[in-house]
């Protein structure tokens, strides 16, 4: 009947046996079974599609409510259910409480009411990974929808997102924030997301270094605060939204009176202030020592420990960034927009007729910039060749 594993925990092998038999003439084809709280804690570690747990409370070492416990922490998707043969209002209080069961059952328990349960618990297991999925399936459609625009709109500003994601993930592994990654990663890709309110012309002149006047200050000023809008209310991403809105905040010294200082901001939006200025100042022509010496001046803006950290990857970075020291790029090659396919890397920007940035050089293809390219192309706005790095 369902293929995805259950597991049965209880001292007792008769009772392992009971239980075992009982599933199996109802067709349950993947049991698995165990003694104590230990040996199902390593079941369940090796196990990652595990769907439901039935553990009896008296067993030598670790409890039945404690078990779920750790099962809750460690895979909380897993369905609990407590079969016991003594129970009490406190044993049934610290299983809600601690375990969060799905269902409580005293011994002896009909074989009836048994896999009844097991059922139930199955089909609430398949609506936790339903809903999850589709959780996942519409945050990775929200971020996807949300780069294209970006990469559409603002061509030079996906590029430094891709360079700073790239520069994020280094960061994460040196600070041992391999849990938090996915999330660093993602507010590096997002912290430029605000740039597709900005004019056109504004986003041009400040990118190229030009002099702003007030207004137009202001205007930049305002990339992450209209990032964090846009970001904050997809599901998931509440801490990259905060990350994006506070990038800008400096560890120490200057700050608005609405802004946070030192270890109030944000860890991601420390990490971000790290790697957006660093990447700004490469951007300007800085070799990447160069451009590290010279955040060090102003090493009270950074929290000290990601900036000691971020001197370790800067051999990475110095690889990242080695078309900005020399302008000779090895293994070029000439191709058609017809031939473009997905996945290619440019090692030249492509520019249109009137000398406008349509996609930045380092930039993957994908599905949404090869409809562009192809779109300009069929307009006469832009001429063939195009470059790419010579691996395909």
């Amino acid at each position: 009947m369902s293929s995805k594993p259950i597991l049965l925990v209880d001292d007792e092998v008769k009772v392992l046996y009971s239980l075992s038999r009982s599933l199996s003439e109802e067709d349950f084809d993947n049991i698995k079974i165990a003694q104590n709280g230990q040996d199902a804690l390593e079941i369940i570690k090796n196990t990652p599609d595990l769907a439901l747990i039935v553990t009896d409370f008296h067993m030598p070492g670790i409890n039945g409510i404690d078990l779920l416990a750790k099962v809750r922490e460690a895979s909380p998707d897993v369905i609990r259910i407590l079969l016991t043969g003594a129970a009490d209002l406190e044993m049934a209080l610290d299983a809600v409480n601690k375990g969060n069961i799905f269902r409580f059952l005293l011994k002896p328990c009909s074989t009836e009411n048994f896999t009844a349960a097991i059922k139930d618990g199955l089909r609430q297991n398949e609506l936790i990974s339903a809903e999850r999925e589709l959780l996942t399936k519409t945050l990775s459609g929200s971020i996807k929808v949300m780069v294209d625009i970006l990469s559409m709109l603002s061509p030079g500003i996906f590029s430094q997102a891709s360079r700073l994601r790239n520069l994020a993930r280094d960061l994460a592994v040196i600070l041992h924030l391999e849990d938090q990654a996915w999330e660093i990663e993602l507010a590096a890709l997002l912290s430029q997301i605000g740039a597709v309110t900005i004019p056109r012309y504004i986003l041009d002149r400040w990118q190229r270094g030009e002099l702003l006047d007030e207004p137009e200050t202001k205007i930049i000023r305002s990339i992450p605060r209209i990032g964090k809008l846009l970001i904050k209310n997809i599901p998931r991403l509440e801490n990259v939204a905060e990350a994006v809105g506070y990038q800008n905040c400096t560890y120490s010294g200057q700050a608005a009176v609405d802004a946070p200082t030192a270890s109030d901001i944000p860890l991601m939006a420390r990490i971000l202030k790290v790697i957006i200025d660093f990447d700004r100042l490469v951007e300007k022509s800085y070799e990447p020592l160069v451009a590290f010496q010279t955040m060090l001046i102003h090493e009270s803006e950074y929290d000290p420990e990601i900036l000691a950290a971020f001197r370790s990857i800067i051999r990475n970075a110095e690889n990242q960034y080695s078309h900005k020291i020399s302008n000779a790029r090895k293994g070029e090659k000439e191709i058609t927009i017809e031939a473009v396919r997905l996945g290619m890397v440019l090692s030249r920007d492509v520019i249109d007729r009137n000398g406008i940035l349509i996609v930045a050089k380092d930039t993957m293809i994908n599905d949404v910039l090869m409809y562009k390219l192809v779109n300009y192309f069929r307009s006469h706005a832009i001429l063939e060749p195009v470059y790419i790095e010579s691996v395909f």
